[in-house]
């Protein structure tokens, strides 16, 4: 037979581990209140385009569109057979200035091979423009040199610029401002610039035109 004084121990070790099963109870619903209080884990980000457009032109599907933000923004287009989409061909400009606007095609120089001419506007007040031009050829994409429309001097020139396709001529367009005075149109308020596409070596530039 067991000894009576056998039990108070027995029960001494059961009180113990229903304090230990407590604690922990305590400790886990603490730990679950802490998680709540905690700041969300961020959705993951999702790396979309900021502009993205596709269009069709001739034999060509041509695709362009600009990844990042304003501290880095990446141009890429991407050209291919209308009906072999398998086969494209790529080009990547990095860190282009200012925001994409629109695009053109177009075969200002009539040699049955088309041009891209993609179109970006500076933030702030005086939105300049700049253009990044390719000749779209068989063999690849070819950039087409316009630093005649990165270096314009012309009076009254102070951003806001327009481009667009006319015939077989590339055009500029922005509000001509008096030299005394920056914020004030001229009475001939629109200048219109033109320029044409020429051969440059085994590439093509732009150049105003006469």
């Amino acid at each position: 037979m067991m000894k009576p004084l056998m039990l108070p121990g027995l029960l001494f070790i059961i009180l113990l581990a229903a304090c230990n099963n407590g604690s922990e109870q305590k400790k886990g619903q603490q730990s679950l209140a802490d998680d709540t209080t905690r700041a969300p884990t961020p959705a993951p980000h999702e790396d979309r385009p900021a502009f993205r457009s596709d269009t069709i032109f001739g034999d060509y599907k041509i695709t362009v569109l600009t990844r990042g933000d304003a501290t880095m923004r990446n141009l890429l287009i991407g050209v291919a057979p209308k009906n072999d989409t398998t086969r494209t061909d790529t080009i990547i400009e990095r860190d282009i200035k200012g925001i994409l606007k629109g695009f053109a095609v177009a075969d200002i120089n009539k040699d049955h091979q088309p041009e891209l001419y993609c179109f970006t506007t500076s933030s702030g007040t005086g939105s300049f423009g700049k253009v990044y031009a390719y000749g779209i050829r068989r063999e690849g994409l070819v950039r087409i040199n316009t630093e005649v429309l990165d270096t314009l001097q012309q009076a009254g020139y102070n951003g806001r610029d327009s481009f667009y396709i006319k015939g077989n001529e590339f055009i500029r367009t922005f509000p001509a401002y008096r030299e005394d005075s920056p914020e004030a149109l001229t009475e001939n308020a629109m200048k219109i610039v033109r320029y044409r596409l020429e051969k440059a070596g085994v590439g093509f530039r732009l150049v105003e035109a006469r």
